[in-house]
């Protein structure tokens, strides 16, 4: 083992002896193994080093379990001390030891396996000198809250506040910083009050190049400020999201010949958004192989199960009750991957009401995933119509605005915008669900269950002929409809409501 020693925070590794040294003097013996795992990471100061490339390194050509290797990390971290949080973990990719590089590095984008999960870092918020004190606390609170908000959303993988908050007032470049935390994306900005106002300014910067893929000015009340940073901090997560997987989409796109988990899932769901049936079905197969590709990755089975899901709505399936049972095999899963996983609780829930019109384990299912994620505008979104078809109209309505309000830039917004239209039909405002039913037709035409809503809306307004454009589109879509038949598995609770439900259909001129 080599001579060259590293300063690993107040204590110091020397490899030729296999100890680490403590500021006392006091020296910790490590394990051949253990150390071997030290100096690989050390050789490697500040750069992410997979654990299959540990593994290679410490245990050439021979078989060994992951379990060896955590034993090695957990045995450096005991040795460090105080120092232990200098080698962070990322989940699902490896491992950094924080401390100046003993070479030149790489570039990031090498290090991350290809198609990975990205990772996101939230930098501390920078301050003028002499800022408020309050100001300073408004700003630590914020940066918790944005990683919070994110976390919650189970994608990107987000790294804790605890692991940035050490670097403010750092001045070094993206790249940089961004090699430090083992992170993908960055995210950094101002706060400055200007009178009774507070401007806080953030933007995100992808890692290799420091190009920003996003960036958002706000404006504050001094006297609300510290109203605002719940809210604010999802909004900004919501913000985020799809600029994320906008930049991850270019990525595979670049290299469609070597798609991982993650990008092949984007594609997936890109696909499936346009709800045609031809590239619907491609979707489905590019779902099942991002589950193959990564079998520890929850979220590619919620996909998965959102799109059965959408295949029973669209009556594109040759056996619903087949597709439901594959449904809730995703959802399980999902759940056994991850069990607060709060969109596949949601997506569960929702399908309870739609298919077996059972809205109590639906209510039960979706006040679960509101615990866990309670601003995460896709679980907002699935609980509103269960709330609308169950008697709870209103609630349903503050539901689906809510989730609008989050992720107004939602690739799937045009089932956000539907669902709004359900719930106000429930409530009896038939001028705002003819209103949200066109703007999700406009988005996309090709939905069958806003179709449907949408002409019984107009119907229910005496606008008849415009009722009967949709009603056309839903026949062209869906010639065997026949108000009859799909009558009974209309979710709502009240015979009374889906009674008018088909009254208003038969009046759009769709066939009884």
């Amino acid at each position: 083992m080599e001579a060259q020693s590293y300063a690993i925070g107040q204590r110091v590794f020397e490899p030729g002896q296999g100890v680490v040294r403590a500021p006392d003097g006091t020296e910790t013996i490590l394990r051949p193994k253990t150390a071997q795992v030290l100096l690989h990471l050390a050789k490697r100061g500040g750069e992410l080093v997979p654990r299959h490339d540990l593994i290679e390194a410490v245990w050439p050509g021979v078989y060994v379990t992951e379990n060896g290797l955590t034993q090695c990390v957990a045995d450096v971290r005991r040795a460090l001390g105080p120092d232990e949080a200098l080698l962070r973990t990322l989940p699902r990719r490896g491992y950094l030891l924080d401390i100046a590089p003993a070479r030149p590095k790489a570039a990031l984008a090498a290090a991350r396996p290809m198609g990975g999960v990205p990772v996101f870092a939230m930098m501390p918020l920078r301050l003028p000198r002499g800022s408020d004190p309050n100001l300073a606390v408004f700003a630590d609170i914020l940066l918790d809250s944005v990683v919070g908000s994110l976390a919650a959303l189970r994608e990107p993988i987000v790294i804790s506040a605890n692991s940035t908050r050490h670097l403010a007032g750092v001045t070094e470049d993206v790249p940089a910083l961004a090699r430090r935390v083992g992170a993908d994306y960055l995210a950094s900005g101002n706060l400055q009050r200007l009178g009774e106002r507070v401007r806080l300014w953030v933007e995100v910067a992808e890692a290799v190049q420091g190009a920003v893929v996003w960036h958002r000015a706000y404006d504050l009340t001094w006297a609300g400020l510290f109203e605002a940073p719940d809210e604010l901090a999802t909004t900004i997560a919501h913000m985020v999201m799809p600029r994320l997987r906008d930049a991850e989409l270019r990525n595979a796109m670049r290299r469609r010949h070597d798609l991982g988990a993650y990008h092949m899932m984007l594609m997936g769901q890109k696909e499936m958004s346009r709800l045609e049936r031809a590239s619907f079905d491609k979707a489905g197969d590019m779902l099942r192989q991002a589950a193959a590709l990564d079998p520890g990755f929850a979220t590619p089975h919620v996909a998965l199960a959102d799109w059965h899901s959408l295949r029973i709505g669209q009556r594109w399936s040759e056996d619903p009750a087949a597709e439901a049972r594959a449904l809730e095999e995703e959802v399980r899963l999902a759940l056994e991957l991850d069990s607060d996983h709060a969109r596949a609780l949601a997506v569960l829930g929702h399908n309870c009401t739609i298919l077996y019109h059972d809205y109590d384990r639906a209510q039960e299912l979706l006040d679960r995933a509101l615990d866990i994620a309670p601003n995460d505008a896709e679980t907002c979104l699935w609980i509103s119509p269960t709330l609308a078809y169950s008697g709870r109209a209103g609630d349903a309505v503050r539901n689906a605005e809510h989730a609008i309000r989050l992720s107004p830039e939602d690739p799937l917004l045009f089932r956000y915008q539907h669902f709004l239209s359900i719930a106000h039909y429930a409530n009896g405002c038939w001028e705002e669900a003819a209103h949200w039913g066109m703007r999700s037709l406009q988005s996309n035409g090709g939905y069958t269950s806003n179709l449907a809503m949408t002409a019984a809306a107009l119907a229910a307004l005496g606008r008849a002929e415009e009722a009967r454009l949709p009603a056309a589109r839903l026949m062209e879509l869906r010639p065997e409809f026949r108000i009859g038949v799909a009558k009974p598995r209309w979710p709502y609770r009240d015979e009374a409501l889906r009674e008018r439900y088909g009254q208003h259909l038969i009046a759009a001129g769709l066939p009884p």
